[in-house]
């Protein structure tokens, strides 16, 4: 399946796929995605993210959305209380973030180049 694809087609019709357009829906279907492929679609984001946000990548990756969006999570639970500002915001960061983390780790040792990159940075 090519999830670029499908991933841009949620950003633009998520009710289609039952969703309501809400971060925490959408976060909960590319983690579907992710489940769907054993764990292995969305190998290195987090890393890909953590460079991003100038940040360890110890945070779950809908959290380091939030941080680069510059939108503050409400508790534990990602995406309960956003403002509907906060809510495009963080859907934009998201879909942008994922597209450019698919495109870079496109290959067969994709996952291991953002890996390592990530590393280098941090100083390991």
């Amino acid at each position: 399946m090519e999830y670029r694809r499908l991933f841009a087609d949620v950003r633009k019709r998520p009710g289609s796929y039952g969703l309501n357009g809400s971060f925490r829906e959408v976060v909960a279907f590319i983690n579907g995605c992710d489940a769907g492929n054993s764990w292995g679609l969305l190998v290195g984001f987090r890393e890909w993210l953590a460079l991003k946000a100038d940040t360890e990548a110890n945070l779950a990756w809908p959290f380091l959305i939030l941080k680069i969006a510059k939108v503050a999570a409400a508790g534990s639970e990602v995406g309960l209380e956003l403002s509907d500002s906060e809510e495009v915001k963080a859907l934009e960061v998201l879909f942008e973030e994922l597209d450019s983390f698919l495109t870079a780790r496109n290959g067969s040792h994709g996952a291991a180049v953002v890996i390592a990159k990530y590393l280098e940075k941090r100083g390991r």
